[in-house]
Order: structure tokens, then C-alpha cells, then sequence
């Protein structure tokens, strides 16, 4: 009996001392993973922040950059609306040269970079620029319609003054025609000696010369003295000017029978001129014009037998 008796093999006990030691190594290498995984998600989770942070930092700066760049658009244009109305020495231009010296100041201090904290007091500090600006604009803006209204009245009473100047011409136009000379009818009529004395005569073989006559009328409204060409034209029955000084006898504008050149001063004158030919006088009806330039003023008609 003692000899069937089993006795527990050593092996046994050396494989649960394995299993434990692997047991231990699953448990040391989880709790390191675990610890490895931990480590990594706390890195991550602090680079993430990280990046964050140097976005919303850049981002900060970037709208500060955007922020002064408008506020430098509103200055410049603020300056250019003034530039119609203000000096180099205004006081207008010298709070706008003080606003972009500001904004130049606060750019470089934002180039300059530093804590958010910081570029979060230069954000605030141009939010006070800003609504600075903007009542000056304000301002600004009150003085341009004060002076779009005062131009506009300007501008009233400058075309209040263009229309009187208007109707002062107008008036001294016509006080300027109705200060010129008029002329009274014009009476030709043909005389021949007898004893020494001229007599008229409507017979065309005795006449020796024809006597022009003519009344410049008195203008009172004649305030200096104006000078004035009279044109005389005979015209015979053949309507040729008698002239003298038409060799070819034509018919021509140009052409006068006698020019009298009249210095008038508001006093009647009676002009006479005689005119007298070599050719004899023709039978039948003569025409007379008295022109001044190229108006005919007066006309008159007789007739030789």
C-alpha cells in the first residue's frame, strides 16, 4: 500500500510563480501604458491651449492692425473733407495730425507684441481713439454743413448779384441806345445860281448843284460826346450814285454822293452840304438815302423836268 502512494510534482509550484510574475508584468506594463497615454493626452491638451492662445494672440493683433487701419482711413478722410475749408496752420489740422500720430504710436506698440493682456489695454486704448474719432467726425461733419450753408447762401446772394449785374447791362444798353443820336428827315433839293444867289430849280439843264440838308436831334440823355459818319446817297432815275468819287459810276454800297462826320453832344446840329457835278443833271426821279454804317436812317425823293 505504502508504494502506490503519489507524491505532488515541483513543477507545480514553479509554473504559478510564472503566472504570477506574468501577471504582475500585464499589470506594470497597463499601469505604464496608462501612465504613458495620461502623460500624452495632458501634452496635448497643453499644446492645443497653446495654439489656442497663439491664435487668439495673433488674432488680437490682427484686429488691431484692421482696427488702426481704419481709424487711419476715417483720419485721412476726415482731412481730406476739411482740406476745401481749413489752412496748414488750423487748429482742424492739428488735432487730425495728433490722431495719426496716436495711431502710429499704438501701431508700433502692437508691432512690438508682448502678453494678450497687453495687446487687450492697447484694444481698449484704441476703442477710446475711436470714439474720439468719431465725435470729432461728428464735429467735423457740423462745421462742413455750417459751411455747405453758408456757400449755399454765398452762392444765393453771388447769383442775386450775377442777375442785377445782368439787368444793370440790360439797363445801360438801353440807356446807351437811347443816349445815341437820331437824325431828322434828310431834304436834298437842286439850286442854281441867279445874281449870286442859289435858288432852287427843278430843271434839269440849270442845275448847277444840289444842297443836302439834315438835322442831328438834340438828346438830353447824351452825357459825353459821341462821334458819328453820315452817309448821303443820290441815286439817279438810272439808279447810279452820284459821286465824285466813283470814277466807274457803279452801283455800289460803297459808294456815297457826300459823308459828313458829326461830333454830337446831346445839342441839335443842321448839317448842309453841297454837292456838284461836271455831268449834267438827267431828266426824271431821283432816290436819297441818309445811312449811318449800314442802317438807313432817313429817305427822300425829287424829280428833275
Amino acid at each position: 500500500m505504502e508504494e502506490n502512494e503519489v507524491i505532488p510534482a515541483k513543477k507545480s509550484k514553479g509554473k504559478g510563480v510564472l503566472i504570477a510574475l506574468l501577471l504582475l508584468l500585464v499589470i506594470g506594463s497597463g499601469i505604464g501604458n496608462f501612465m504613458l497615454w495620461s502623460k500624452e493626452k495632458s501634452a496635448t491638451a497643453i499644446a492645443n491651449s497653446k495654439i489656442d492662445s497663439l491664435n487668439t494672440y495673433h488674432n488680437l493683433k490682427d484686429s488691431l492692425y484692421a482696427a488702426l487701419s481704419e481709424e487711419q482711413q476715417k483720419v485721412e478722410g476726415l482731412r481730406a473733407e476739411i482740406a476745401m475749408y481749413q489752412n496748414d496752420n488750423d487748429s482742424l489740422k492739428q488735432l487730425l495730425d495728433a490722431s495719426l500720430s496716436k495711431i502710429s504710436s499704438l501701431r508700433a506698440m502692437v508691432a512690438n507684441g508682448g502678453s494678450t493682456g497687453k495687446l487687450r489695454a492697447l484694444k481698449d486704448s484704441l476703442s477710446r481713439l475711436s470714439a474720439s474719432n468719431m465725435a470729432f467726425k461728428t464735429q467735423v461733419d457740423s462745421l462742413l454743413n455750417q459751411n455747405e450753408d453758408y456757400l449755399a447762401r454765398l452762392q444765393e446772394r453771388e447769383n442775386q448779384i450775377a442777375a442785377l449785374e445782368s439787368q444793370k447791362r440790360i439797363l445801360n444798353d438801353k440807356v446807351n441806345i437811347a443816349a445815341q443820336p437820331s437824325v431828322g428827315p434828310v431834304i436834298v433839293t437842286p439850286m442854281y445860281a441867279k445874281k449870286g444867289v442859289f435858288i432852287p430849280i427843278y430843271k434839269s439843264k440849270k442845275v448847277e448843284r444840289l444842297q443836302i440838308t439834315f438835322d442831328v436831334l438834340g438828346n438830353k440823355l447824351t452825357d459825353k460826346a459821341v462821334k458819328k459818319d453820315y452817309m448821303v446817297r443820290v441815286m439817279d432815275p438810272d439808279g447810279i450814285v452820284l459821286s465824285n468819287n466813283n470814277t466807274k459810276l457803279s452801283n455800289s454800297d460803297d459808294v456815297y454822293t457826300v459823308k459828313e462826320s458829326v461830333t454830337f453832344n446831346g445839342v441839335q446840329q443842321k448839317i448842309k452840304v453841297n454837292f456838284t457835278q461836271t455831268p449834267s443833271y438827267k431828266k426824271g426821279k431821283y432816290k436819297v438815302e441818309l445811312k449811318e454804317g449800314d442802317e438807313v436812317k432817313q429817305t427822300f425823293s425829287f424829280e428833275l423836268l
